[in-house]
């Protein structure tokens, strides 16, 4: 707990809907958890709304949300990212200002028009940013989205006190785009949580048959979906009986191939799930620029699979080298071979080197080191008056 003296006021701000989750919705929601839990007093500002329910199993008083209304999607980065923008959102997020008194506002994406943007322009008080987006070479690096937002960054950037990065894959993205030059501090993990759904292999963590797993929107292109699927064919050839499970929003197909869709899935569902599956495959083709699942699969004690994408290989690389297998994006062949490999593995060390490595991304030593950056962000304004 932090000394009674030393708490702070923080807003939270994300330009992403809660209404549908994601990885940097989780994150903040993850991050409001652990700052109360800290003795910090959080309120959080986004479009949608997380639901009730989700606030109350974090620990969150519903009361601590503001929500600036409903989104509308935006094709982004070979992704949707729904989005709130508009009069309208301008004078909730000014009211949601003048209605707390915060010590530092912790802004997301801050320069995605939407929430964070405008809160970005209205508030007066320190300013942290983080920045989470990695576009690689996608040609959302030359999208008009991009173009409109970079016309409006100089003097915007002007107003953050401090600048953090997800990975070393988004401080690339952030420093090509605006020129800055953010603090790389990971996506936060509760991985005591998720080591509590460890399943022993008997003869397989998922009973009798291996279990391997996709979790994600499977209807968006960009997570690999297809080159999961055809892998699976591949896998079937040396394990006919595995047990393939795809969690995840969307339509499923006519044709399973013997897939097995589980829907999306509470967060408690999910990790039981991750924790009873012997491989997690990530086939992503790019965009991502932390792989946040991957250190839930790993804290879950899943062997990873994963495209060699920059940010999953950050994730998956300790001091020693490789903590899972790493295969070209899109290649569906080698995809196969590498879920063979893992299946096949005989390295009994692999699981804790795994573990060890997700507990570097853990909101207690994450937490921590967003802690230093608000205090930091809160000196830097008092000197620059």
């Amino acid at each position: 707990m932090t000394r009674a003296d030393d708490w702070l006021s923080i807003g939270l701000v994300c330009p992403y809907s809660f209404t549908r989750p994601g990885g940097v919705q989780n994150h903040v929601l993850g991050l409001a958890r652990w700052l109360r839990r800290r003795g910090h007093v959080v309120a959080l500002l986004g479009p949608g709304h997380p639901g009730r329910r989700t606030l109350r199993s974090l620990g969150l008083p519903p009361e601590c949300f503001t929500s600036t209304g409903r989104s509308v999607p935006v094709p982004a980065n070979g992704s949707v990212a729904r989005l709130n923008f508009g009069a309208a959102s301008a004078v909730r997020v000014r009211s949601w200002m003048s209605d707390h008194y915060f010590d530092v506002i912790h802004l997301h994406e801050p320069l995605t028009p939407s929430s964070s943007l405008l809160a970005l322009w209205n508030a007066d008080r320190p300013l942290v940013a983080t920045f989470h987006c990695c576009f690689e070479d996608s040609s959302f690096a030359d999208s008009t989205l991009l173009r409109v937002a970079r016309r409006l960054a100089p003097s915007s950037l002007a107003r953050i006190d401090e600048a953090v990065a997800v990975s070393q894959a988004a401080a690339e993205a952030a420093r090509r785009a605006w020129r800055v030059d953010p603090v790389i501090i990971g996506n936060g993990v509760d991985t005591a949580e998720l080591s509590t759904v460890w399943t022993a292999p008997a003869p397989w963590r998922g009973g009798k048959h291996p279990r391997v797993c996709f979790l994600g929107r499977f209807e968006e292109p960009r997570k690999g979906f297809s080159a999961f699927r055809r892998a699976v064919h591949q896998v079937r050839l040396s394990h006919p009986d595995v047990d393939a499970v795809v969690i995840g929003p969307g339509a499923v197909p006519g044709d399973t191939d013997g897939l097995r869709f589980l829907g999306p899935l509470s967060d408690a569902d999910r990790d039981r799930v991750l924790g009873s599956c012997d491989v997690y495959v990530a086939p992503n083709i790019g965009g991502e620029s932390f792989g946040i699942v991957l250190v839930e699969a790993l804290a879950a004690g899943a062997r990873v699979v994963a495209s060699d994408l920059p940010g999953f290989r950050e994730v998956l690389t300790d001091d020693r080298g490789l903590v899972g297998w790493l295969v070209p994006p899109a290649d569906a062949a080698a995809l196969g071979r590498a879920i063979n490999q893992a299946l096949g593995s005989g390295d009994t060390g692999l699981a804790a080197r795994g573990l060890r490595r997700a507990r570097q991304f853990d909101w207690e030593s994450v937490g921590p080191q967003l802690e230093d950056q608000y205090r930091a962000a809160i000196s830097s304004r008092h000197n620059r008056r």
